[in-house]
């Protein structure tokens, strides 16, 4: 059962009863929460004979865990279902959810007649990623979508689309659980070792499991008690760039570390957050929310720089950046 896997979708799970299911929903959140279980789970339902729940045995259900249901297909970041290959002549790998193609193959798909269910699903995996151009041709379906047709949108951002797919849709926000829920699932998972206090503030459950299973869980507590400890005063700027400059990390990884930790420190001062074990500068100093933000701003600039400039200088982006770091709470 999905909620076993996922407690924290449990409350969505019922929310659409099949009778009721809108022919358009968005589910989105950050990315680690299960969303793609959960279309997929609709998807199942809407298919399945038994309109309360997927029952796992009639055709319908086995044609989709076998991944041939006729009546189903998808879009995803860099893959697409047999059936939307089959219904167009477009290229395979043109066929995803970042581009044009792609979108076109799902409407063409969504317009057949059904094969073996009473209704047809469609679901666009990595929606986030869709351009306008494509935004624009879904839109083409989404103001007219034919009886007994479903399609569900998955993204990772949150108010990503037009205005008028939004107003077309219906919206399912996925909120990330409570660290006491979060707490209880790795327990559950045989993560006894593990707690939400090892990982940043904002971070999702199957996130943590990723780092936990590629030995990767105490990243954010070695960085932050680092990055911590010089805002404190407790360690020179020549010693927090030599430990940068040891990492064996990409540059750009080094930036998204100190742009959580400033993210960490503007949730504790603007109180979204509550205070984190691993952050005592924070005690002591009170640095000035906007200026946390206009670094944080400055930070994800110089990465997209990075990612247009590959010979940026990592030493001199570094240290600039650690100086105002350092500026931050003197």
């Amino acid at each position: 059962m999905i909620s076993k896997r996922y407690p924290w979708l449990e409350k969505y799970i019922n929310r659409n009863p099949v009778s009721q299911f809108p022919s358009s929903l968005i589910i989105e959140g950050e990315g680690g929460l299960g969303k793609t279980a959960l279309a997929k789970y609709f998807a199942k339902k809407l298919l399945c004979e038994d309109e309360s729940r997927p029952c796992g045995n009639c055709s319908s259900c086995s044609y989709f865990d076998a991944g041939s249901h006729p009546d189903y297909c998808f879009l995803s970041a860099d893959d697409s279902s047999s059936g939307l290959i089959g219904a167009t002549k477009i290229k395979n790998d043109a066929i995803t959810s970042k581009k044009i193609e792609g979108t076109r193959a799902l409407n063409q798909f969504m317009s057949l007649t059904n094969s073996v269910s009473k209704r047809r699903v469609g679901v666009i995996f990595d929606a986030h990623i869709m351009n306008i151009n494509s935004q624009n041709a879904l839109l083409k379906t989404l103001e007219e979508v034919p009886e007994n047709k479903f399609i569900v949108l998955v993204s990772n951002q949150r108010r990503n689309f037009l205005p008028t797919i939004y107003s077309r849709s219906n919206l399912m926000s996925i909120q990330n659980p409570s660290s006491e829920v979060i707490d209880k699932w790795l327990n559950d998972q045989g993560f006894i070792e593990h707690s939400s206090l090892n990982f940043a503030p904002d971070s999702t459950p199957l996130a943590m499991e990723e780092l936990i299973n590629k030995n990767l869980a105490t990243n954010y507590q070695d960085l932050t008690a680092v990055l911590d400890s010089y805002c404190m005063g407790k360690m020179n700027t020549f010693d927090l760039i030599k430990f940068f400059k040891e990492l064996n990390i990409g540059l750009d990884e080094k930036i998204d570390s100190i742009i959580l930790f400033l993210k960490s420190c503007l949730g504790i001062t603007t109180e979204f957050y509550k205070p984190h074990s691993l952050i005592s500068s924070m005690d002591i100093h009170q640095p000035d929310a906007r200026s946390i933000s206009d670094l944080i701003e400055e930070l994800i600039q110089f990465k997209v720089a990075l990612n247009k400039v590959a010979s940026l200088n990592e030493q001199i982006g570094l240290s600039h950046f650690i100086f105002k770091l350092q500026a931050l709470f003197r």
